[in-house]
C-alpha cells in the first residue's frame, strides 16, 4: 500500500509562511504620533476659543449698538416733549363764514406756553429739570434715592448702559444748593456727557460755555463754564461740594471773581482705570 501521508493527519507537503507586510508609518514612531495628536487637539481648541471670543464680541457690539439706538430714540422723544409749545389761536369776531368761502384775517397766536414740564414729571416723578447746552447736550435731569439707579437705567426706566443725566441725591432738587453735581456717561456714540472732553480745548470752551437749566417749577438758571479738569473719583471737589459747599470753590480751578453758586459736571474718561474722571466747572451767571 502506498502511503499518502508521512504520518497520520499530517500532509507531507510543507506549509510556507506568507511574509508580513510592513506597517505604513504616517507620523513616525508611536511617541511622535502621540505628540502630534496633542498638538492637533490643542490647535482645534485654540480655534474654537478664538471663534467663541469673536462671536461673543460681535454679539456684545450688536447689543451695545441696539442699546445706543434705543436710548437715542427715547431721548429724542423726550426732547420733543420738552420743546412742545401750546399755541392758542382765535378767530376774530368779524369773521364771515358762508357756504362759498371764509373771510377772516390770519389766525393770531394768543400766546406761547412753557415747555411741558408737567408731562415729563408724569412720565417720571424723579424729573427735576432740563439740562441744555445748545446743539450739544439736551437731556432731562433726574434725581434718585442714591447715585446708582440711573447709571444703568434711562429716564423712562429702561435698563440701558447709556443711563440718564442725574443730580447727586444729596443735593436739593430745587437747585438751590451752593454747588450741584450732575453725572452722566461718556458714551461711545457721542451722546450724554461725551462732549465734555472737548472742554479742554480753550476755543471750544469759549464757543460752548453757556449751560441753561430749566427747573421743575419753570425757573431758568444760566451757568457759564470756566474750567475743566481730569482727575479721579476721590477729587476734593466732590467731597467739599457735599460736606462744605460754602468753601467748595477753594478746590475749583480758575474761579471767576464774585462767583458764589456752581455746577459741576462729572463723567468718566474711558481709561482702563475706572476711577478716572473728567470734571467741568460752571458758575451761575449774575
Amino acid at each position: 500500500m502506498i502511503k499518502l501521508f508521512s504520518s497520520k493527519g499530517k500532509s507531507s507537503k510543507k506549509k510556507t509562511k506568507k511574509p508580513k507586510k510592513p506597517k505604513t508609518k504616517f507620523f513616525g514612531s508611536k511617541k511622535n504620533n502621540s505628540f502630534l495628536d496633542k498638538k492637533f487637539i490643542l490647535y482645534i481648541c485654540m480655534v474654537a476659543i478664538g471663534t467663541f471670543l469673536i462671536a461673543t464680541g460681535l454679539l456684545e457690539l450688536f447689543a451695545d449698538r441696539r442699546e445706543e439706538i434705543a436710548a437715542q430714540e427715547e431721548y429724542e422723544m423726550l426732547y420733543d416733549v420738552f420743546t412742545r409749545r401750546t399755541t392758542i389761536t382765535t378767530l376774530p369776531p368779524e369773521t364771515v363764514i358762508n357756504d362759498d368761502h371764509v373771510e377772516s384775517t390770519p389766525d393770531i397766536p394768543d400766546e406761547e406756553g412753557y415747555p411741558s414740564l408737567d408731562e415729563l414729571y408724569e412720565m417720571n416723578n424723579d424729573f427735576i429739570g432740563w439740562f441744555s447746552i445748545r446743539g450739544l447736550i439736551e437731556y432731562p435731569v433726574v434725581q434718585g434715592r442714591d447715585n446708582s439707579k440711573y447709571v444703568n437705567y434711562t429716564f423712562m426706566g429702561e435698563r440701558n448702559s447709556a443711563g440718564a443725566i442725574f443730580m447727586d441725591y444729596r443735593h436739593k432738587s430745587s437747585w438751590d444748593d451752593t454747588v450741584c453735581i450732575i453725572y452722566g456717561h461718556r458714551t461711545y456714540d457721542g451722546s450724554m456727557f461725551a462732549p465734555l472732553v472737548n472742554y479742554f480745548n480753550p476755543q471750544y470752551l469759549q464757543r460752548n460755555n453757556t449751560i441753561v437749566i430749566t427747573t421743575r417749577d419753570g425757573n431758568t438758571l444760566t451757568y457759564k463754564v470756566f474750567a475743566a479738569k481730569e482727575t479721579d473719583a476721590w477729587d476734593s471737589a466732590y467731597e467739599a461740594s457735599i460736606s462744605n459747599p460754602e468753601i467748595a470753590s477753594e478746590t475749583f480751578p480758575d474761579v471767576p471773581e464774585g462767583a458764589s453758586r456752581f455746577l459741576i459736571l462729572s463723567t468718566c474718561t474711558r481709561s482702563p482705570d475706572p476711577d478716572e474722571r473728567i470734571l467741568v466747572f460752571a458758575a451761575l451767571a449774575p
